[in-house]
């Protein structure tokens, strides 16, 4: 099946444009400013362009990413070294925008680029997220420190201090992350209905995977997503005589399989669905943990198919 691909390179001041249509090459040529991604956008519309992509180029993508996605449309970010690699393995030379923008669509269209997706929504929170975590990591060590200072009474006046601070970063970390869930919901409204919809699921759990997941759940299998989060289990064999008990992968985003771990504490007391799979599999001889983690798959993998149906029902009322 052949498909419409634009490779973009990126400048200061402008934004040069390689459209491959059957491996034939038109180029074009706008400002990077926003009247040139409008005429970008209309290209990309136009001539129902596939893919598109360009390489990471400090602030200059930065403006045009947005501007895409904010329009539906989700580019590739290339890293550089490898898209001048696989241009010398073409034998494009002569280092131009235009041979640049060539050699990007050529990229696009012959390389698997899962390894370049963007994620918006996930770059977007991760520093609030990141805050956050901080800010808990701080909790616990004042708490620390007020168990090891309370042991000696000249340390009082200290320990009333400590208190405090330990006080004031609660009540700072509670807010921030009231107000990281209020601005989730706004930017994506589908996260609240699918935390209303499944039994177990809080806020914060929404919170922390949502953002992972937003951008790009659609262009992998959930047996990937299981993989990324570290859901699935790990064989340990060596030759034809070594073979010890399945566990757990150490892969994925420890807080958020903290997180998950929890919802299915709390789905296997008041989930119906969940509790009867979790009473089965206990009944069939599965350690309790075991159980769990499958919970803990069956509710991330519930997550994703309901986003995927909220999100298609979104569009098709946009339309």
């Amino acid at each position: 099946m052949k498909t419409n691909i634009i490779g973009i390179d990126v400048s200061q001041n402008t934004i040069d444009c390689c459209l491959l249509i059957q491996n034939e090459p038109y180029y074009h040529q706008y400002k990077n400013n926003p009247d040139g991604f409008f005429e970008l956008l209309a290209l990309y519309n136009n001539f129902k362009v596939s893919h598109i992509g360009f390489e990471a180029t400090g602030n200059y993508h930065k403006k045009l990413e947005k501007y895409l996605y904010d329009n539906g449309v989700s580019p590739y970010i290339l890293d550089p070294l490898k898209v001048f690699n696989y241009a010398k393995s073409l034998n494009i030379y002569g280092k131009t925008d235009k041979t640049d923008s060539y050699a990007i669509s050529m990229f696009i269209q012959k390389n698997d680029l899962k390894d370049y997706l963007t994620y918006p929504l996930r770059d977007f929170f991760k520093p609030i997220l990141t805050s956050i975590t901080q800010l808990d990591k701080q909790i616990r060590q004042s708490k620390n420190l007020i168990h090891s200072i309370d042991l000696y009474p000249e340390t009082s006046d200290l320990l009333t201090d400590v208190r405090d601070v330990s006080k004031y970063l609660t009540i700072t970390k509670d807010r921030l992350e009231k107000n990281a869930i209020k601005l989730l919901y706004s930017k994506c409204p589908e996260a609240k209905k699918i935390k209303n919809e499944i039994s177990g699921v809080g806020d914060k759990l929404m919170l922390y995977l949502v953002p992972y997941i937003y951008d790009n759940f659609d262009k992998f299998t959930l047996k990937q997503i299981n993989a990324f989060f570290g859901l699935n289990p790990i064989d340990y064999q060596s030759g034809t005589s070594v073979h010890k008990k399945s566990k757990i992968s150490k892969r994925g985003e420890p807080h958020i399989k903290k997180l998950l771990y929890m919802s299915a504490v709390s789905a296997v007391r008041n989930n119906e669905i969940l509790k009867e799979k979790y009473t089965r599999l206990k009944d069939s001889g599965k350690p309790s943990k075991v159980a769990l983690v499958s919970v803990m798959s069956h509710i991330l993998r519930a997550i994703i198919i309901k986003l995927s149906i909220e999100t298609k029902r979104g569009l098709k009322n946009a339309k």
